[in-house]
């Protein structure tokens, strides 16, 4: 990764210590780079990740599909063809039931639906509604607590949940432009009136600032009056990552490139005045605050796509660790499959096996089973 000139503003023999907004200049430029280095990880192992993915999980997936429409087949035989105990055939039939669900919800194979209602009391799409219904219960009771009334707040009713939420989340968003449209349309004070014009002319400064150093860097590095073709190349990379810069509100990065075309030097950075400098602090302060949001966006989604836990602590190297120990584990379920797919051919191995098999107790209930 190349060296980048550290931008900090430094004591000097004139001034021993750092003024307060001097201090948050550097601690902002730190918080900043250490959150660039952050998210450079995330997307970088992620990348990484994604390519592992394809190249390694996604046919290891593929072949334990494969291997399990294999195995619910052979179940779904041997109870047709041969006589078992009530107990054994429970059994059975639970362990077609789960493998259909896996075949169906995971690898997407909906032909299964009907092998695994031949083998269930209650059908696929009965328990999925019921699994739907109380997702909406819960949806239903979070709106309660708020005191809303779901009839009431929903215009068109839905058993799909992701489509209930959609419906929420649409609601409260035209609840809250309607809130914001009502505040707009009443009466200002002359005191909210002073107000939001002091923010306006602060926001103008702000900018000002911005583009004061994008001006100084454009006067310089403007590549059609070099005469030199190699410094015209040079110039107009530059001048095209100033562009990026400027556009980008990326303080930082226009000052580092002040700093490698010598424009300005580190007696420059350590004799800011304070009202640019409380500017730039303000600048420093709202790109800080877009890549902590980046990067709590981009955990959240990964949390999703992974189910994990909002409470558990979730790192690069974490999710990297986790994709290994998903195909190592995938590659064992691939060796225990294959046997168990040999050894159930053999009706008597099947029926030791079954004996010997107990049936996982239910999972409690995450909302109201017990604590």
């Amino acid at each position: 990764m190349p060296q980048h000139h550290a931008i900090q503003i430094h004591e000097t023999d004139v001034q021993d210590t750092l003024s307060p907004a001097q201090k948050r200049f550097n601690r902002l430029i730190r918080q900043i780079d250490n959150k660039k280095k952050t998210l450079a990880q995330w997307y970088e192992t992620l990348d990484r990740c994604h390519q592992e993915a394809a190249i390694c999980l996604k046919p290891l997936q593929d072949e334990l599909a494969a291997l399990q429409e294999r195995m619910v087949r052979l179940l779904d035989a041997q109870l047709r063809n041969h006589k078992f105990t009530q107990t054994q055939q429970e059994k059975l039939r639970f362990l077609i039931c789960e493998l259909c669900t896996e075949l169906i919800e995971v690898h997407g194979r909906d032909e299964f639906v009907s092998l695994y209602d031949k083998h269930s009391d209650t059908g696929f799409d009965e328990q999925a509604g019921h699994a739907n219904e109380l997702v909406i219960d819960i949806l239903r009771l979070a709106l309660e607590e708020h005191g809303i009334d779901a009839d009431e707040f929903i215009d068109e009713p839905t058993d799909d949940p992701q489509r209930f939420a959609e419906q929420i989340r649409e609601k409260l968003l035209q609840q809250e432009e309607l809130h914001k449209s009502r505040r707009t349309q009443r009466k200002k004070t002359a005191r909210q009136r002073a107000k939001e014009q002091r923010e306006r002319d602060e926001a103008s400064k702000i900018s000002k600032s911005i583009q004061s150093v994008y001006r100084q860097l454009a006067a310089l590095l403007h590549p059609d009056r070099e005469q030199d073709p190699e410094e015209r190349a040079r110039k107009t990379e530059l001048m095209q990552k100033a562009n990026i810069a400027y556009r980008n509100k990326d303080l930082i990065k226009l000052l580092e490139l002040q700093l490698s075309a010598e424009q300005i030097d580190q007696s420059k950075l350590n004799t800011l005045d304070e009202e640019r400098l409380s500017h730039f602090n303000k600048v420093l302060q709202k790109q800080h605050q877009e890549l902590r949001d980046e990067l709590r966006e981009l955990e959240m989604q990964t949390r999703v796509q992974l189910n994990v836990s909002p409470y558990e602590k979730l790192t690069p190297k974490k999710i990297a660790a986790s994709l290994k120990h998903d195909i190592q584990s995938l590659r064992y379920k691939l060796i225990m499959i294959q046997r168990d797919l040999t050894r159930f051919q053999n009706i008597g191995q099947l029926k030791k096996w079954l004996n010997r098999y107990r049936i996982p107790e239910p999972a409690p209930d995450p909302f109201f089973g017990p604590f």
